[in-house]
């Protein structure tokens, strides 16, 4: 029985095999082998995002308010995650040396301690919650300002293709220096900024 289960698998795996290799052939015969000829420029072009937003002024403005803006967060909230730390130890010390006046009393603090600590979770949620929007939002202009650029550079339609490579996702392995009109976009979005 395991022999023959074993046959269908090499079997089935040798047909496969088959099928790919003339669907390769297939391909290749299909695809028309065109040599592009000496200084002739294919309508393409590439664009590196991380050049843009390195040397695009609202990108570093835009990204330099907001790390402020993160850290301004971050040290409010610092602040107050102390606050509530020195307010649940000396309620610890109370609670140690008997300094509350009634068990209904302790049980009070107690709960207003614990309501100040949701509330606090709660304002760290909605504050990362807005950064996170405000971020997203700076992305969608920084989106919409490289595409208005590049419809400018475009206008004539010199271009099939505009591919974009960036060190997060680089789909372009290579492409000539010729193809990349990086800095074409960059003078465009840095000139209507200033305006």
């Amino acid at each position: 029985m395991k022999k023959i289960f074993v046959f269908c698998a090499v079997a089935m795996f040798v047909m496969a095999s088959c099928n790919k290799a003339t669907d390769n052939v297939a391909k290749k015969v299909d695809t028309p082998n065109v040599p592009i000829e000496a200084g002739c420029r294919l309508p393409i072009a590439v664009v590196n995002i991380d050049t843009l937003l390195n040397n695009y002024n609202l990108a570093l403005e835009a990204n330099e308010s907001l790390i402020k803006k993160q850290e301004d967060v971050r040290l409010d909230l610092n602040q107050r995650v102390r606050s509530l730390q020195n307010e649940m130890v000396e309620f610890q010390n109370k609670l140690e040396n008997q300094a509350f006046l009634s068990r209904e009393r302790a049980e009070s603090e107690q709960r207003r301690l614990i309501k100040k600590e949701q509330d606090l979770q709660a304002l760290e949620q909605q504050k990362s919650q807005e950064l996170m929007l405000e971020q997203q939002n700076l992305s969608l202009r920084m989106r919409d300002s490289i595409n208005n650029a590049i419809s400018t550079i475009n206008a004539d339609g010199k271009y099939h293709l505009i591919m974009s490579t960036s060190s997060l996702n680089d789909n372009v392995l290579f492409s000539a220096d010729e193809y990349d009109i990086t800095y074409e976009v960059l003078e465009i979005l840095n000139a209507r900024y200033k305006k």
